[in-house]
């Protein structure tokens, strides 16, 4: 019975995404996570059996044991070639202290930051300390897999390959090359195993400077990367291959290389497009018609590649200043493709458009997609849903929260806050973003006075945060009852000023100074937004003249009244700034003549 429940917990942890929570849950998972049978089964079924081995060595020492070897090449997982020759190049550390002698008899100012550039470069990298055993047995299997004069250890097949498929011509001249490399790349796939380490994955945005940081590192990093990912330039490589000869997918599947469809999806559905819509048209060149383009995605989806949300978006992103030309035409392909409607393409390309990363500098994009679809502001909304848009804290929680910033890009909110007015509920649902973030903006400066900018964030997006939070206020945004918990927080006046001389007015039924409007002097360019006759329609729809609720009116009139005379409790307290402003605005309701409030 016992060896029973182990099978099935065994054929269940292959299932687990991410482990570790479940072995930390009692001893008989972690007894499970300890056989190496369960552990290779579970690297082939999350990354297949071409990828498995390379997972299996990123993962480590406390991972990666003979045992797991042996099982992962019992269950045929794939050793190439290229698998050993980046195992040569990476296996061994550097002698840390041989590098730091140097670093210090050099008097060469140069050569010292050069040779501290390379030592910050060299925190273990993939397969870098390997045990000698399991280096042995991979680069022995790889030998015995392959004939030794075969081996070729100090080649790349990736560059191999790069020249075989014609990678240094221009496209109209490689088709020609590589056919005659053919039966050399064929060779390579089907007899050295030839296939490209995996994509790196894409990490989280964040308005961070580490996040920056490691874009740039990527962007400039050296081949063959040391966290031993395939980077963008070599699987572009790939993808242009497959676009010359479809047929290679069909070769790596049949060494059992079936993630190669997942791997280089997007990089060679956006291929295909450019090669229809090329970014500088010959002369000869004539607009593809709607059967032509669904014709050429049709070959490499009959190959095993997808037409994905992510695929259509970044088409529409690609070409978003050619999108009176062929915005209509790609949505008409997409839609036979995929046999939904416009709106539903839209919609869902509408969630991958607003992703965080991207900065908007055009609003082409979103006005094309919004306008196809058939209900666009609850599309926007469950777009807003998707990444969380709104309050993510307490007002208690909010001031030791490490990071909080916009949680998609300003330059959408201000869309948004142009398109449909500042009473919209999704221009409300965007400024409960903007507010959280920026007085936790205020919160961290006031914990480091010292300090410009907050921690880790980067000043690009303090400049943002704060731009748009006076943008909105300037737009009349109104201030909702929930705001006070985190407007209570808050020093500066920059913050509590647009409440008590903007939105308690407005709640008040108070004049406001027609004239108000906040000086913006952070750096923070906006794209020009253009009114036409749809967005003032959305504009007149959602700015209707809002009824004053005299419960409202005397229940903000109760907690002020409270606030004010210090009936509140002792974990709401507030400001000097808060106090003082809402010490001037009591003295203006009891005074005013217009307001009445049944005490």
């Amino acid at each position: 019975m016992e060896s029973l429940l182990h099978e099935i917990r065994s054929e269940i942890f292959k299932f687990i995404d991410t482990p570790i929570s479940l072995i930390l849950t009692d001893r008989k998972w972690y007894a499970v996570s300890q056989d190496p049978h369960v552990r290779g089964e579970w690297l082939i079924y999350k990354y297949g059996r071409s990828h498995a081995l390379f997972h299996g060595v990123r993962l480590g020492n406390d991972f990666l044991t003979l045992d797991v070897v042996q099982a992962l090449l019992a269950r045929n997982a794939m050793i190439s070639r290229y698998f050993v020759q980046r195992l040569l190049m990476h296996f061994g550390s550097y002698d840390e202290k041989l590098i730091e002698l140097k670093i210090q008899h050099n008097v060469n100012q140069i050569d010292f930051d050069r040779i501290r550039a390379f030592q910050k470069k060299l925190r273990c990298p993939w397969a870098s300390n390997l045990p000698l055993p399991i280096f042995t047995k991979l680069i022995t299997e790889g030998y015995n897999t392959l004939s030794d004069h075969d081996l070729v250890m100090k080649g790349n097949d990736m560059e191999l390959f790069h020249f075989l498929s014609a990678g240094p011509l221009v496209i109209n001249d490689a088709p020609q090359k590589l056919l005659q490399n053919l039966n050399n790349i064929e060779d390579l796939i089907l007899n050295k195993k030839f296939v490209p380490f995996p994509p790196r994955p894409k990490p989280i945005f964040e308005d961070t400077i580490e996040y920056i940081q490691l874009m740039q590192a990527r962007a400039h990093e050296d081949y063959p990367p040391k966290d031993g990912y395939e980077n963008s330039r070599q699987l572009n490589v790939v993808a242009r291959a497959i676009l010359i000869h479809p047929d290679l997918v069909n070769l790596w599947k049949k060494i059992g290389y079936r993630e190669v469809c997942s791997d280089v999806n997007e990089l060679v559905m956006q291929g295909a497009l450019l090669t229809l819509f090329p970014p500088t048209p010959p002369n000869s060149w004539v607009i593809p018609d709607v059967n032509s383009i669904v014709t050429r995605l049709r070959q490499l989806l009959d190959l095993g590649f997808q037409l994905t949300e992510i695929v259509m978006e970044e088409a529409f992103h690609l070409f978003e200043h050619r999108l009176n030309e062929m915005g209509d035409l790609l949505i008409s392909s997409f839609q036979k493709i995929r046999n939904e409607s416009k709106s539903t393409i839209s919609r869902s390309c509408l969630i991958q458009a607003i992703k965080p990363e991207r900065n908007h500098r055009k609003f082409d994009l979103l006005e094309f997609l919004i306008n196809r679809i058939d209900q666009p502001e609850e599309a926007l909304e469950d777009a807003l849903n998707h990444y969380n848009v709104g309050f993510k804290y307490d007002s208690n929680s909010l001031t030791s929260s490490k990071m909080r910033s916009l949680s998609v890009h300003s330059n959408f909110y201000y869309w948004v806050l142009k398109k449909y007015g500042p009473n919209s509920r999704i221009t409300q649902l965007c400024f409960d973003d903007i507010l959280e973030s920026r007085i936790w903006i205020d919160l961290k400066l006031n914990e480091n006075p010292e300090l410009d900018v907050p921690e880790h964030l980067t000043s690009q997006a303090y400049n943002s945060i704060c731009s748009i939070y006076l943008e909105f206020c300037n737009d009349r945004i109104p201030f909702k009852a929930n705001y006070l918990p985190y407007l209570k927080l808050s020093n500066d006046e920059e913050i509590i000023k647009p409440f008590f001389e903007i939105g308690l007015p407005i709640i008040f039924n108070l004049e406001l100074n027609s004239k108000l409007l906040y000086d913006i002097s952070y750096e923070c360019n906006r794209p020009e937004y253009k009114i036409n006759k749809i967005t003032q329609k959305h504009r007149r729809k959602n700015n209707k003249v809002i009824k004053i609720n005299k419960n409202e009116v005397k229940e903000w009139f109760r907690i002020f009244k409270n606030i004010y005379y210090d009936h509140a409790p002792v974990n709401n307290s507030i400001t000097d700034v808060f106090r003082r402003y809402l010490e001037e605005f009591w003295e203006r309701i009891n005074s005013s003549q217009t307001l009445e409030i049944d005490d």
